[in-house]
């Protein structure tokens, strides 16, 4: 069409415009790929006390997002919607004996919070599909834990056979090999072992749209919160609170700590007695242990709160996204994000000390803040093209 004076132009050499992995598609859902995700019910107990059920969810979002059929594979379908997240409702799912009893072209089957016995895999490979093992646990920390801690504990963690691949999410890149080998599959003849890691604010925007971060007024005073599960050296509050203690010491500035699950750490004597009492944190009555508390309570208790954070072979930690997402200066320890939020080195007190400085300027710097937060967020989007072209290659 030719084009005459004062006719539109656009300069879009000012933006870089991203092209949508897959075109809006006019097929019907029963011709689409199907790709059928395992995992135990998901129900409101446990879609916060454990991230693994979130990512099942986000992943279903990203397959269905890229023009798939995606389907939940359950171990029993919920007999009443009451005690289900809103987002599951939507959701197809189905039990393995329903696809016994009626075969349904399966592209691609992917264990992720639920292990099926191997005579359903092999039944899927029968039929075409392609079957796979997603482990985003540190598993071979807790196969090493969990026989020295928890002698007595038994649970289908690994259910081995009728796989075509291992994976892992990038974070757990240490122990691919360990995960294959395990399952009987050859990492070096593999086309993958680690896949793209992905996470949505669609959970912490469901609860807690009304809460974001603000700065303290009257008399509330500088708070700090430890949430760390405290069931295995890989997230503990040990170094968080004598980082704290080391802040004081230098400062002693009227601080707060809230140490959720600490209530576990002072059942152990040990600790309570050649650690925690001797902490002047402790003796001024500056830390509070409490119990068991999710994110989103923790969050509207103390909008003004900082939250401090720390791993070990546990870098892509969700809570400090969900935090990022809500605006909440965050302190964490993860090298791959370290760009983001207040990065402070390994277990150094000094480096996290320095960090907690910057904190003081968060309310200056707030907008810069939220940029640098929806930057990360959208690497690990479902929706971002690049995410969802790597996971096409990949099945």
């Amino acid at each position: 069409m030719p084009k005459y004076p004062g006719y539109t132009e656009c300069d879009e050499s000012l933006i870089l415009k991203e092209t949508p992995f897959a075109k809006l598609s006019s097929d019907p859902i029963y011709k689409r790929k199907i790709v059928l995700l395992a995992t135990a019910a998901i129900t409101d107990n446990n879609v916060f006390s454990n991230g693994l059920f979130q990512n099942v969810y986000v992943l279903y979002k990203m397959f269905e997002s890229m023009g798939m059929c995606p389907i939940l594979i359950v171990n029993e379908k919920p007999k009443s919607l009451d005690n289900i997240p809103h987002m599951i409702k939507t959701t197809r799912m189905m039990v393995a004996e329903e696809l016994l009893k009626q075969p349904i072209p399966v592209f691609a089957y992917i264990e992720i919070g639920m292990s099926i016995d191997p005579v359903v895999r092999k039944f899927l490979r029968m039929i075409g599909a392609k079957s796979y093992k997603l482990y985003l646990g540190n598993i071979l920390n807790i196969d090493i834990e969990t026989p020295m801690f928890y002698p007595s504990t038994n649970f289908a963690h690994h259910v081995i056979g009728e796989l075509d691949e291992v994976w892992v999410s990038p974070h757990y890149k240490q122990h691919d090999e360990y995960a294959c080998y395990l399952n009987h599959t050859d990492p070096k003849v593999q086309r993958n072992t680690t896949v793209p890691y992905v996470w949505d604010p669609c959970f912490i925007s469901n609860t807690t749209k009304h809460i974001k971060w603000r700065p303290r007024i009257g008399s509330e005073k500088e708070t700090y919160i430890i949430s760390e599960p405290n069931i295995s050296f890989q997230k503990s509050s040990l170094i968080p609170i004598l980082a704290l203690e080391h802040y004081y010491r230098k400062t002693k500035n009227d601080i707060n700590i809230i140490v959720v699950n600490g209530e576990r750490l002072l059942m152990n004597p040990y600790f309570k007695d050649a650690i925690f009492d001797t902490l002047d944190i402790v003796k001024d009555n500056k830390i509070s242990m409490i119990g068991r508390s999710d994110i989103q309570k923790t969050m509207e208790i103390y909008p003004y709160a900082t939250f401090f954070l720390h791993q070990l072979n546990n870098e892509y930690n969700y809570m400090t996204l969900e935090l990022l997402h809500n605006n909440y200066p965050v302190l964490h320890n993860a090298d791959s994000w370290k760009e983001y939020g207040y990065y402070y080195k390994g277990s150094s007190l000094d480096s996290a000390y320095e960090q907690i400085k910057k904190t003081y300027n968060h309310e200056t710097n707030l907008e810069l803040y939220k940029a640098h937060a929806m930057t990360l967020i959208w690497t690990h989007s479902p929706y971002n093209p690049s995410v969802q072209e790597r996971w096409s290659k990949i099945l």
